[in-house]
């Protein structure tokens, strides 16, 4: 190792040592929420062809949890609901993840 590989780092004390503090600290920041409705393979003829109500077919069936990804990582399911005038996902079911 080089000299500069052996120097110590010097820790920010800006930054929290405890877990639920940078927790906290992060809390605001935003990440992408993404409800797949479904997926389809369509030929690019189709998409090509597509117009105003046109209608793509997807893998999923009616009645079954929508999948809630954040970050492009599963994270939830859950069923389709409608608050006021919005489309909205109530979660169902936390998708245990090893990774997270």
């Amino acid at each position: 190792m080089s000299e500069t590989d052996e120097t110590e780092i010097q820790e920010d004390a800006a930054w929290p040592r405890d877990m639920m503090a940078r927790v906290g600290r992060l809390g605001r920041a935003t990440m992408e929420v993404v409800v797949e409705l479904g997926r389809a393979r369509v030929p690019l003829e189709d998409v090509l062809n597509a117009e105003v109500g046109t209608i793509f077919e997807t893998d999923k069936l009616c009645g079954l949890p929508m999948e809630n990804f954040v970050n492009e990582v599963l994270f939830a399911r859950g069923e389709t609901v409608v608050v006021g005038d919005q489309l909205a996902v109530r979660v169902t079911d936390l998708v245990k993840n090893e990774n997270r």
